[in-house]
């Protein structure tokens, strides 16, 4: 990779975007600093004052910044902060849930995932992979569509009705396999459902041959973002191991839910 000079001399990867390059030492010193005027912020960084104001108006417009007026300094804004407190509670999250999906894995022999909603997805966070060799399985990072999975429906039943729309805007949804809801008023259906037994069935809908049973995290005063599954193939996914399954789920996010308050403080 060829590097070249920045304003300050300092050495910089080529194909690198500049503007970018200058506005995250902003955001940095804004993270890590005392609230300081645009010349401080300017002298911290070796940002030119008029590149550093245009990206702090950038940052207080999108709440990533914060202005004293009075003082006529800058700070954390109020979407800074909520970024990092996500980051904290998605540490906790996977720190406190690692020890049930592993009594879960060993109990019931199957994959256990943890997922989170984002946008019309799920996002695949943590997994505890099934020993078996014929396994369902996915890499951290993946994201699958939140009406086809059992994460999914978990989690949007707890957002109350009308959250049938999330995953389904624009409709209709284009189909993981024949078995996919794609409709609204479909998926509302089965979101009562879910909402009534306490967990979510995935039978062959987002992947030909798998089973998966989820049960939504839910702290308390708070919406439900996360989701536990147990995921394997339909021949060993019987009717009433996902009962049980069900079962231990609910349990567990409950038990995970309640633990989470004392986790962030």
């Amino acid at each position: 990779m060829q590097t070249g000079e920045n304003e300050g001399g300092q050495q910089v990867r080529q194909h690198t975007v500049g503007v970018v390059a200058k506005a995250l030492e902003v955001l940095e010193e804004l993270i890590w600093g005392d609230p300081r005027t645009i010349g401080e912020l300017a002298q911290a960084t070796g940002v030119e004052k008029a590149a550093v104001y245009r990206i702090l108006n950038t940052f207080v417009d999108h709440g990533y910044a914060a202005k004293d007026d009075e003082a006529r300094t800058y700070g954390p804004g109020p979407r800074l902060h909520a970024a990092a407190g996500a980051l904290q509670t998605a540490s906790d999250l996977v720190s406190l849930a690692i020890p049930h999906m592993t009594a879960l894995r060993d109990e019931f022999g199957e994959t256990v995932n943890l997922g989170t909603l984002v946008g019309q997805e799920v996002r695949y966070q943590h997994i505890v992979e099934s020993a078996h060799s014929l396994r369902m399985a996915v890499d951290v990072g993946v994201r699958h569509p939140a009406n086809s999975t059992a994460l999914g429906k978990a989690i949007l039943a707890q957002l109350g009705p009308g959250a049938a729309q999330i995953p389904l805007t624009p409709t209709p949804a284009s189909p993981r396999t024949k078995h996919t809801i794609t409709d609204t008023e479909s998926l509302e259906r089965e979101l009562e459902r879910v909402r009534a037994r306490g967990y979510a069935i995935d039978d062959q809908e987002n992947e030909l041959g798998a089973v998966c049973v989820a049960a939504a995290i839910v702290p308390d005063g708070s919406s439900a973002r996360h989701a536990i599954s147990v995921s394997g193939p339909a021949t060993r996914m019987t009717a009433a191991m996902v009962e049980r399954i069900g079962a231990r789920l609910v349990a567990d996010c409950r038990t995970i839910a309640q633990m989470l308050p004392r986790a962030r403080s």
